[in-house]
């Protein structure tokens, strides 16, 4: 049994069941260990109550805007303020620039995964996943259906992350941690949006880095203050995505090499891999929006 099948069978009997008697995480490791024992890291445990709790069906809730667990009460869904636990709302430029990066790669059929936000940047796990899957169709309402033949094909997997072109520090500082969250990914992509320092990199020093690693990077030269709130982003038709996405001029510096994927699979990354199993199984891709839960 996977470690998200145990917690989905002893989590309703460790939460509280209201919100205000709410407990912090480090005491559910603890109650969850005392069942569970040492087997899994403080780290694996975090992850998947991250991700269990953006689950609309699940029995874990997360405080919007706080934090702590709770029994999620039946009928309750969540909401996209489990994205922006800093108390932001939605208008930050990081939640844009995540918001531009995810309507990306999902209108163009890829599935996304995208990991919460956290108060500092991950050097383990990259932003948010792109999945392509090599056959598949467009439904009726836009979602793209997976074809049963998939599953005896490989999934391509390319890790995903954000950063800001504040000068040629920075955007070196974003190039190698994209490196480090992508060594496991067949790709590795770094999106490059405009930062607040007028100091624009070196392109031609990071097409030099991206030839010698084979991380891909594109440039996205949006005005984030002109665009609308990632919360609006995110819930945008696809066409109506497309049309924001079309009016932004991008460059790609560098596409992504391809590489074999690396096994195992760090502990980070392996939700990515439940999810696109997921997703097969239903033979569609589960949208962000509805993992995120936003109606």
């Amino acid at each position: 049994m996977s470690l998200k099948q145990q917690l989905e069978e002893i989590l309703p009997s460790l939460l509280p069941k209201r919100e205000e008697d709410a407990i912090k995480g480090t005491e559910l490791i603890a109650r969850v260990r005392a069942i569970l024992g040492d087997s899994y890291s403080d780290r694996s445990l975090r992850s998947q109550f991250s991700f269990i709790a953006l689950e609309e069906d699940s029995c874990l809730a997360r405080v919007p805007n706080g934090q702590g667990y709770y029994l999620r009460p039946s009928g309750e869904s969540t909401s996209l303020h489990n994205i922006f636990e800093d108390g932001a709302s939605g208008n930050s430029p990081l939640h844009k620039a995540l918001a531009l990066a995810v309507r990306l790669y999902d209108t163009a059929g890829m599935g996304v995964f995208v990991y919460p936000v956290e108060e500092e940047e991950s050097w383990l796990h990259p932003d948010l996943v792109a999945v392509h899957w090599p056959a598949g169709t467009w439904g009726e309402d836009g979602v793209y259906l997976v074809e049963n033949k998939v599953e005896t094909q490989e999934a391509i997997y390319r890790a995903v992350c954000v950063g800001f072109n504040d000068g040629a520090e920075s955007c070196r500082k974003a190039f190698f941690r994209a490196l480090s969250c992508g060594n496991w990914a067949q790709e590795t992509e770094l999106i490059l949006l405009p930062g607040e320092s007028d100091e624009a990199a070196d392109a031609g020093e990071l097409q030099s880095l991206a030839a010698q690693f084979g991380v891909g990077i594109c440039l996205l030269d949006a005005d984030l203050q002109q665009i609308p709130r990632a919360d609006t982003l995110y819930r945008a038709e696809s066409t109506e995505a497309r049309a924001i996405l079309a009016r932004i001029p991008n460059v790609d510096l560098a596409s992504p090499r391809n590489k074999c994927l690396r096994t195992p699979l760090p502990d980070d990354i392996s939700v990515v891999v439940q999810w696109v199993q997921h997703c097969i199984n239903k033979g569609r891709i589960e949208s962000f929006e509805q993992r995120v839960a936003i109606n």
